[in-house]
């Protein structure tokens, strides 16, 4: 082993440490070195000196490729590293096109998007699949960011490949490494997000509050930052198209919700009081752990980059592993913030510095001064937070949910819950109060994963930027997230993933077109209404009825007699005096619909649902059998078997294809697009033309 490599070697064992020392951040000095030598550290190379051979390459990822990426997304992208949609969306791309590189290489993987054929056993060497993931790095960071040119092919000519080298030879790594790069920037280009036109929304989101006027205290307010003397900065809703961004594993987001956060409406005005005293409380009470947990998990690059290397490490992976490790977590965040995303637009919620002020305004309040101030009492209109706040909606909690997606990910990779990380910080290397926190040296420990996601996600609540249910139900929704994309990755090294069609975007969140298209149903009751007509008083402790007088007549209904219909969660049948309209309301979240009786058939339709807090409503001047369905758009519920054999597709018309259906095969239709119905085969859920099906029952 050469002495650069016995270098390169330490240096990468001691990123954790060295960066988190120099205060969390990895500061534009120290990462240009990278572009230079290829090293971690203020050191260079005699001129003498040739590239050392690359199967002595250990980590190229960490070593050469990250490092590389960092320094220019610092100072092209976020110089914090904290806006996790778009770095993590290079992370997720550069680390595919080096899986991708790297599969021809291994006795069973297979890439996600380009299918190479596998090399000889005799070729598996450490020095061409090193090349090869380095070439897919190149390529994919050229599609990425092309304006870096010069950076990237520096990258390359630093450690001896000549990026000038454009072979397609699948025979060598070189043509390998092209191949895979390219194949995974043509396969995400469309995925949704919106690279072609530079990252800019694509969903029409504008907010309903300015940065100067608190209009609805339910919704997000975009704050105001100041850059220099009289010159400030307005937020903005950084990629709300997230939302529709093509996952890695194989879901629908559209079927993955979390709960309503009821508790940021003012309408529930104790509960909104409520939540905005327990971050008050957290502010006032902040302790050093609190405050280096809060940097720690901020900054993505430390918190999850410096964890996973960790492990790396504990298991000696090759470099070949450890870039099918990143991939994995990586691709676990990335699923894990689509969905994110689509919740944060459709409750577009307040943060709490707006609610605080709304609630408090110029009233004293007990908290967080600012850097070094301690905890003081202050007006509340000029409470912050202790970290800066982020470009979106409150509920829920990104950085939560990304937290336990990638623990679930490397807990199920690793097979168990053992982390054993240590971060220390020396006196004074706090981001936010550097030269006083913390008073002495502190090292943070994270015995578990687990204790890792928890104490990610709380420290959120503990610095200001969240409330707790957005903590709290983000926890408890995003293990998931660990787990399809490990699936799905399984697939992928054993060889059993089907080839797959190029990304692009899905669907537009049916909720968020019809709330945007449809004119905001009457959601009040008259005030002549009585609170519940006498023949509904005890039908049931989950339903409410009321009128603007008391001829109604309710009766319970036996949901197992209506089995036929699908996943029915709640039902009452309502009759009587009618002509005036009633609202009927149930405790659950979903869509309310009726049920239709057309002979022999029954059928649902969709009403127009609205919220009240606590409450699925709907008003109704017919009388008929209410019920209660999960939240969907043009439901169905059905049975149908194919005809022929049917390309089952991810959206209607000309979606990609997940696989395929034999002829006979019997399907449950849940909802229909025009002639496509939406069914669920082995699994996996997609779209099927209703052209060359039959159908029997609600349809």
């Amino acid at each position: 082993m050469t002495s650069k490599t016995a270098y390169s070697k330490a240096v990468r064992r001691s990123l954790p440490s060295k960066y988190l020392q120099v205060g969390m951040v990895l500061i534009a000095s120290s990462l240009l070195l990278f572009l230079l030598s290829g090293l971690g550290a203020a050191q260079s190379l005699p001129a003498a000196e040739q590239p050392f051979a690359l199967q002595e390459l250990e980590d190229p990822l960490h070593d050469i490729v990250l490092p590389t990426m960092y320094a220019m997304l610092e100072a092209d992208v976020s110089p914090t590293l904290a806006d996790a949609t778009l770095i993590n969306r290079f992370r997720f791309i550069v680390s595919l096109a080096m899986f991708d590189a790297a599969a021809p290489y291994h006795p069973t993987a297979v890439g996600m998007y380009t299918r190479i054929e596998r090399r000889p056993e005799n070729e598996w060497t450490d020095a061409n699949i090193n090349q090869a993931m380095l070439r897919a790095a190149y390529q994919a960071l050229r599609g990425l960011l092309p304006e870096r040119e010069p950076v990237w092919r520096n990258m390359l000519a630093s450690y001896g490949l000549d990026p000038d080298n454009a072979s397609a030879d699948l025979r060598t790594p070189a043509g390998i490494g092209n191949a895979a790069g390219i194949g995974a920037i043509q396969a995400r280009f469309h995925d949704g997000i919106n690279q072609a036109g530079d990252y800019l929304d694509t969903t029409g989101y504008a907010p309903v509050n300015s940065a100067y006027e608190l209009r609805d205290a339910s919704r997000w307010q975009p704050g105001l930052r100041r850059l220099g003397i009289g010159v400030y900065s307005v937020q903005q809703f950084v990629t709300p198209q997230l939302a529709n961004m093509e996952p890695m594993a194989l879901f629908n987001p559209r079927e993955l919700r979390v709960e309503n956060p009821s508790a940021s409406a003012p309408e529930n005005w104790e509960a909104y009081i409520a939540q905005v005293d327990q971050v008050l409380a957290a502010s006032a009470n902040l302790s050093e752990e609190q405050k280096l947990k809060a940097e720690l998990f901020d900054n993505k690059v430390a918190s999850l980059g410096f964890s996973y290397l960790k492990i790396a490490d504990d298991l000696q992976l090759s470099p070949a592993d450890i870039v099918r490790g990143y991939f994995l977590k990586a691709s676990a965040w990335m699923d894990a913030s689509i969905m994110i995303w689509q919740e944060k637009a459709r409750f577009d919620a307040v943060r709490p510095f707006s609610a605080i002020a709304h609630v408090y305004g110029d009233e004293p309040v007990t908290a967080w001064g600012g850097p070094g101030q301690g905890t003081q009492t202050i007006p509340a209109s000029q409470w912050q937070a202790y970290l800066p706040e982020a470009d979106h909606p409150e509920y829920p909690s990104g950085t939560t949910c990304g937290c336990y997606a990638h623990a679930q990910a490397l807990r199920r990779l690793t097979g168990t819950d053992e982390l054993n990380w240590s971060v220390s910080y020396p006196a004074g290397t706090s981001r936010i109060e550097p030269g006083v926190t913390p008073a002495r040296d502190t090292t943070l420990t994270f015995a578990t994963w687990t204790d890792f996601a928890k104490d990610c996600g709380d420290s959120r609540n503990w610095s200001g930027v969240h409330f707790l249910p957005a903590v709290e139900n983000s926890a408890e929704s995003c293990n998931v997230f660990g787990d399809m994309a490990y699936e799905y990755f399984l697939t992928l090294m054993d060889g059993t993933a089907p080839p797959r069609q190029p990304a692009q975007a899905t669907q537009v969140d049916p909720w968020l077109l019809a709330a945007r298209q449809s004119p905001p149903p009457l959601a009040v009751v008259p005030e002549n209404t009585y609170p519940t007509p006498l023949t509904c008083e005890n039908i049931s402790a989950s339903v409410e009825v009321s009128a603007i007088n008391n001829g109604i007549v309710c009766a319970g209904v036996d949901l197992s007699g209506l089995s036929t219909l699908g996943n029915l969660l709640d039902a009452v049948s309502i009759s009587g005096a009618l002509h005036l309209g009633a609202q009927v309301c149930f405790d659950k979240p979903g869509t309310v619909a009726s049920i239709q009786d057309e002979g022999a058939t029954m059928k649902i339709v969709e009403l127009t649902s609205y919220n009240l807090p606590n409450r699925t409503c709907a008003w109704v001047d017919e009388p008929g059998t209410l019920v209660l369905v999960p939240a969907a758009h043009g439901l169905l519920n059905c049975t149908v078997t194919v005809l022929e054999n049917l390309r089952l597709r991810r959206s209607p018309g000309d979606g990609a294809v997940i696989t395929i259906v034999p002829a006979n095969a019997r399907l449950l239709a849940d909802r229909e697009s025009g002639d496509w119905l939406h069914v669920s085969y082995e699994g996996r859920s997609g779209w099927v033309s209703a052209l060359y099906v039959t159908a029997e029952g609600s349809c």
